[in-house]
C-alpha cells in the first residue's frame, strides 16, 4: 500500500513538472533560462516515473530503461549552472565553453555505455537475478555521479552569491523578488542532493533509520516542482524576461597592475568622489530608475574599477546604496510637500526614482528603520 501511495504522489510530481516545463518552454519572455529550466524539470519528471515504476516486473518488461537512473541524475548539475548563468545573464548567450560542464556526465555514460547497447535479453538475463542489480547500484558510477552533485551545486551557490555581491556595484535598482526566489532555488535543491547522498550512503552500508528513506527522499524533488509551479502562478516576474540583475554591456574593466591598497585619502580617489556627488546632486541622475554605474562612466569619462573605488574607499559605499540613498531622501521630502499629498506610497517611490516595490521597501527599512507606511503616517500625523 505504501509503494503504491508513493508512486502515486511520485507520478504526480512528474506529471506537474512535464505540464510546467511545457509551459516553461512555451513562453517567449526570458526564452534561454525558462528553456534550459524547461528541459530540467522534463528530465526531473521522467527520472521521477522511473523511480516510482522501479520494480523488477517492470524493469523485465521494460529492460532498456534500466540504468538511465544512473545516467540522468549527471545532467542536472551541468543543467541548474546553465540555468543560473542565463538567469543573472552571464552569459545571456548559450557559450560553447557551457559544454565542458557536461564532460562528467560524457563520462558516466561512457562507463555505462556496454551495458546501454546490450540487447533486450541480455539486459533480463542480468535483471533476473533483482537483488544483484539493486546492489550494483552503488557502484563507482553513481559514486561519481554523488560527487558531480555537490561540485556542481556548490559551484552554483558560490556564482549565486558572487553575483549578489557584483550587480552592487552596478546596479541602483535590482528587484528582490526573483534574486530570493533563485536563492531559494538553490538552497533547497542542495539540501536535496545533500539528503540524496546521505540516503544512498545509508542503502550501501545498512544505516539504521535512514536507508529505509529510499525511495521517500524523492519527495523532495516532488515538493521542489509543487513549489515552483505554485511561486510561478503566484509570481510570473520570476520567470518574466525583464531581467534587471545584468552586468551592462560596455568596455571590460581594465585593472590597475597589482599594486597596495588604495587608501581612504588618495587624493584621485577623493576628487572622483565629490565629482560624482556634484553630478548626482545638480544632474539628479538617480530619479532615472534605470541608473547604472555604466552611465557614470559615459558620462564622466573615468574607468568603471576607478568609480566603484572612490564609492567604496571614500564614501564607504557601493553603487547601489548610493544611488538609493538620494532616492530614499527624495521620497522623505516629497511625504512633507502639500503638492505630492494626493500621490500613493508607491507613486511617490516612482516619482524618487524607483522602479521596483520590493526594492523600495526593502532600501527604505533598511535606511530609515521602519517601513515606509509607518514613515507616511507619522509624517501626515505631524501635518495634522
Amino acid at each position: 500500500m505504501e509503494v503504491s501511495f508513493l508512486k502515486l504522489i511520485l507520478v504526480a510530481g512528474a506529471l506537474q513538472g512535464m505540464i510546467l516545463g511545457l509551459l516553461l518552454f512555451s513562453r517567449k519572455a526570458n526564452l534561454p533560462a525558462n528553456r534550459v529550466l524547461a528541459v530540467l524539470l522534463w528530465l526531473l519528471s521522467f527520472h521521477l516515473v522511473l523511480v516510482g515504476f522501479d520494480n523488477r516486473d517492470f524493469m523485465m518488461r521494460f529492460p532498456h530503461f534500466s540504468h538511465l537512473t544512473w545516467v540522468l541524475p549527471s545532467l542536472y548539475g551541468p543543467l541548474v549552472l546553465i540555468f543560473l548563468r542565463r538567469m543573472t545573464q552571464l552569459p545571456p548567450r548559450p557559450s560553447w565553453r557551457e559544454g565542458l560542464y557536461f564532460i562528467p556526465s560524457l563520462v558516466v555514460f561512457v562507463l555505462q555505455l556496454p551495458y546501454l547497447l546490450q540487447s533486450a535479453a541480455a539486459k533480463r538475463a542480468y535483471l533476473n537475478d533483482y537483488a544483484r542489480s539493486v546492489q550494483d547500484d552503488f557502484g563507482i558510477s553513481n559514486q561519481l555521479v554523488n560527487f558531480v552533485h555537490l561540485f556542481f551545486f556548490g559551484l552554483c551557490l558560490l556564482v549565486f552569491r558572487s553575483h549578489q555581491k557584483r550587480i552592487r556595484e552596478f546596479y541602483s535598482n535590482l528587484s528582490r523578488v526573483r534574486l530570493e526566489w533563485l536563492g531559494q532555488f538553490l538552497r533547497l535543491a542542495f539540501a536535496i542532493v545533500v539528503l540524496s547522498i546521505l540516503v544512498f550512503y545509508a542503502r550501501k552500508f545498512n544505516w539504521p533509520v535512514l536507508s529505509s528513506f529510499y525511495p521517500w527522499h524523492f519527495l523532495g524533488v516532488v515538493a521542489l516542482i509543487y513549489w515552483m509551479a505554485y511561486r510561478a502562478l503566484a509570481q510570473p516576474v520570476l520567470f518574466a524576461g525583464e531581467v534587471e540583475e545584468v552586468v551592462p554591456d560596455g568596455p571590460a574593466i581594465q585593472r590597475e597592475p597589482a599594486q597596495e591598497e588604495v587608501a581612504p585619502g588618495d587624493p584621485q580617489r577623493r576628487a572622483l568622489a565629490d565629482k560624482l556627488v556634484q553630478l548626482m546632486e545638480d544632474k539628479r541622475l538617480y530619479l532615472n530608475s534605470e541608473l547604472t554605474v555604466q552611465d557614470l562612466v559615459n558620462i564622466l569619462q573615468a574607468n568603471r574599477q576607478y568609480i566603484s573605488e572612490a564609492l567604496n574607499i571614500c564614501l564607504g559605499k557601493n553603487f547601489y546604496d548610493f544611488v538609493n540613498d538620494y532616492r530614499v531622501e527624495t521620497f522623505q521630502r516629497l511625504c512633507s510637500d502639500p503638492a505630492h499629498q494626493h500621490y500613493t506610497i508607491l507613486g511617490l517611490a516612482m516619482e524618487a526614482g524607483f522602479n521596483s516595490k520590493a526594492t523600495f521597501n526593502a532600501v527604505f527599512k533598511k535606511k530609515v528603520g521602519m517601513t515606509p507606511s509607518e514613515y507616511v503616517r507619522q509624517i501626515k500625523m505631524s501635518l495634522n
